[in-house]
């Protein structure tokens, strides 16, 4: 689902999910929002001033489509871009028994009420820059005439109908490449003369031991903060992965590129990240509760 002022036509162009169609069996659709626009709630532009019923549109397009296609109603996803993803969020929140999962790209949740019906897969990748849907959020955004919800914020309800504990331990946020797959600085040991203790190099001082009762420092060099989890200024990593083993089958995973800002994040580049194979990867194996909607 587009973003707000595009159509359907942006993502078949840019996505590349017509490619992945081809290698792996999948129906995509590109629905067109009425003026550019979903209503996901508090947002967006006329969709949202005229109420439109963009939840129950969607579920007819799904009834409609599995009444006429080959479709398996058990495996039905929602792949949404910035306001796309909003209404991905909405439709989960009001139906998520119905879906397998959702991926939401550079999106927030912008409806309050939400109490998902059934565990389903949830795949977000956000930008660290993104200055459209900050990942702090905003009190009030005046492109989209409303306050944006924290991504954290945003993913809760989806936590906790599966199950899924907060990360909270250091194998819970790791770095990954651009595909994703965890990332490991390359080792280069150094040859060590006589005397010398390893780690330290020669003419230089070693590292001075913590004062007792200091906090010990987090791997990989991430910081404890309250915000994004930052990357350490080495080449290589790509993106940050934050993910704890949920009690349910279905998985909560987000994927934060800190130096991305506000878009489906580029194919090629020193900072891609194949998010179109990303989010299959953990949207294939998942199912719905229950089967989607029939006319």
């Amino acid at each position: 689902m587009h973003s707000l002022h595009y159509d359907g036509t942006d993502p078949k162009a840019h996505w590349d999910l017509d490619g992945l169609a081809r290698t792996a069996g999948l129906a995509v659709v590109y629905p067109d929002g009425i003026g550019k626009a979903w209503n996901a709630g508090t947002c967006c532009d006329t969709a949202k001033i005229n109420n439109t019923d963009d939840v129950g549109w969607l579920r007819a397009l799904i009834a409609h489509l599995s009444e006429n296609y080959p479709i398996d109603r058990t495996r039905v996803s929602l792949i949404g871009l910035s306001n796309g993803g909003m209404l991905a969020y909405r439709y989960a929140c009001e139906h998520g028994d119905e879906l397998a999962g959702i991926a939401v790209v550079a999106a927030s949740r912008q409806v309050a009420q939400c109490q998902p019906a059934a565990p389903l897969t949830v795949v977000v990748v956000h930008g660290g820059a993104d200055g459209h849907v900050p990942y702090l959020g905003s009190q009030w955004s005046p492109v989209l005439l409303t306050a944006i919800t924290p991504v954290e914020e945003s993913m809760a309800p989806f936590r906790a109908v599966d199950q899924c504990p907060l990360p909270s331990q250091p194998g819970d946020t790791i770095l990954t490449d651009s595909t994703g797959v965890p990332w490991h600085a390359p080792e280069s040991p150094l040859a060590l003369s006589a005397g010398q203790q390893p780690g330290v190099a020669t003419g230089s001082p070693a590292a001075p031991t913590p004062p007792a009762g200091a906090p010990t420092p987090l791997p990989d060099g991430l910081a404890a903060t309250a915000g994004p989890p930052a990357v350490p200024t080495t080449t290589g990593p790509v993106a940050v992965r934050r993910e704890t083993r949920c009690a349910s089958s279905a998985r909560v995973v987000q994927y934060l590129l800190p130096s991305m800002a506000h878009g489906w994040p580029p194919a090629t580049g020193p900072n891609s990240f194949a998010t179109t194979g990303v989010i299959w990867n953990l949207l294939a194996p998942a199912r719905s509760a229950h089967p989607g909607p029939r006319m």
